[in-house]
């Protein structure tokens, strides 16, 4: 991962256009938010139909209208990471100066307790044991985790979390209390693993999927106790980067 400023968002667009990232949901609780594989297990699938008309598309249509589409794809991606750049160094300076005030603001401090608080969060999914994560987590995170696993044990589903990678994670947001106990960070989380759901009687495979992919999601971490914990999780599609980069 990288860290502090020497370029979260500019590793990541290494892979921007390479991978297919997914907005993955949690299809359980109703409650927004979720977080790697906490979020995940909402696989979807796109199925494509074959239009037969009386006559065919020559190969240089055929070639330009596939540029077309391709071009506009990318141009939604190139536009989200230069927003996220923007966001993310609005907030880069933001934290240098709080750090001038605060002695919680130290960057790298900050960008190692949220690479740690990423892995444990993800190993405290995939084994079912909130508590596993507790210390990385506020009281409002932890109850959230409580009760969709509680209603993933009821159905009996197990998620199934492989690969874990965390591709970069930058802030995109801050905000400085007079105090700490208000303090907090929104990161733009971009990670990859391979993610599912399975049905515990059978092995049947419920949602997600077996590939490798990579995804974002917002992080919201709060200072507690002295450190930086996760407090809320969003999905990508709900939030949105420009009123950060604006705000």
């Amino acid at each position: 991962m990288a860290t502090a400023e020497d370029g979260g968002i500019q590793g990541s667009c290494k892979v921007i256009l390479r991978y297919k990232t997914t907005d993955r949901t949690y299809s359980g609780s109703g409650s927004s938010g979720g977080g790697g594989g906490f979020s995940s297990g909402g696989g979807s699938y796109y199925s494509s139909h074959s239009n037969r008309t009386g006559r065919s598309s020559s190969p240089v249509s055929s070639v330009v209208m596939f540029g077309g589409f391709f071009l506009m794809a990318n141009a939604g991606v190139v536009l989200f990471f230069v927003k996220s750049r923007r966001a993310s160094s609005k907030s880069y300076r933001e934290m240098r100066q709080y750090q001038q005030f605060g002695d919680n603001w130290d960057i790298n401090e900050i960008q190692e307790q949220v690479k740690n608080a990423y892995f444990v969060i993800q190993e405290c999914w995939k084994r079912q044991d909130p508590d596993y994560a507790k210390d990385y987590m506020s009281q409002k995170c932890y109850d959230d985790f409580v009760m969709k696993l509680g209603w993933m044990q009821v159905r009996n589903e197990v998620p199934v979390q492989k690969n874990e990678r965390l591709l970069s994670a930058v802030p995109v947001h801050t905000f400085d209390d007079l105090g700490k106990d208000q303090d907090y960070i929104w990161y733009l989380i971009h990670g990859k693993m391979i993610d599912y759901v399975v049905d515990e009687k059978t092995g049947r495979m419920i949602r997600g999927s077996r590939k490798n992919e990579a995804f974002y999601e917002y992080w919201k971490f709060i200072h507690l106790n002295g450190h930086w914990v996760l407090d809320e999780i969003r999905q990508k599609d709900e939030m949105d980067i420009d009123d950060f980069a604006n705000s």
